[in-house]
């Protein structure tokens, strides 16, 4: 706004000086001229305190006037036009969302790996929720077409902070290890147990 009118910020901070000095002069002037005995030398303290009052005035008025002048060029200058749509590139998406998922599943496992194995997948598991939670984040994230844009690094960091993961973890993913298949299988899923040989022999003698 101050470049519309042609002058600079170190301009405007040296008009608001200028008028403090003035004030600064007028006042000390004023004094003087006040406790002067000699007649002529009170009259000359006194010019010079009217000088300075006036100067002050009119830096006073300037500052005003810049402040109106700002004010209108605000209201007369259009806005900037929103940036145009970022195109989606489904590649660029896809990739990083791959990149992203082996490190945040690092410092879920680090965070939350079970103290007991027989855990895995149970109620008790926090890595899984935190699993099923990334895949979420991520289905629901991907669909900006802006996702992606950022360094991986700082993306990974912001990932981490939104599942409310432990941020000194996530700044040393690249020390931890991923976290082993069996932290991605839900005991629901496994396939039925091999059937017991007895029982296919009873069945077979029927």
């Amino acid at each position: 706004m101050l470049d519309a009118l042609t002058i600079t910020e170190a301009e405007a901070a040296g008009l608001s000086e200028l008028a403090a000095l003035d004030l600064a002069m007028a006042r000390d002037f004023a004094a003087r001229a006040q406790a002067a005995e000699d007649p002529e030398t009170a009259n000359d303290l006194a010019r010079s305190y009217q000088r300075m009052a006036r100067s002050y005035r009119q830096s006073l008025a300037l500052k005003v006037r810049l402040q109106r002048e700002m004010v209108r060029v605000a209201r007369e200058t259009p806005p900037p036009p929103p940036p145009p749509p970022i195109p989606r590139d489904e590649a660029r998406i896809r990739a990083r969302v791959d990149e992203l998922r082996g490190p945040v599943q690092r410092v879920i496992w680090a965070e939350h790996e079970p103290a007991d194995p027989a855990d895995l997948g149970g109620d008790d598991d926090l890595s899984a929720y935190y699993f099923d939670l990334l895949e979420q984040r991520l289905e629901i994230a991907a669909r900006d077409n802006r996702f992606g844009l950022e360094p991986l690094d700082d993306h990974i960091l912001a990932f981490c902070r939104s599942l409310a993961l432990d941020e000194v973890i996530a700044r040393s993913w690249r020390d931890f290890p991923d976290p082993p298949d069996e932290a991605f299988t839900d005991p629901d899923d496994d396939p039925d147990p091999e059937p017991d040989p007895a029982q296919l022999t009873w069945r077979g003698s029927g």
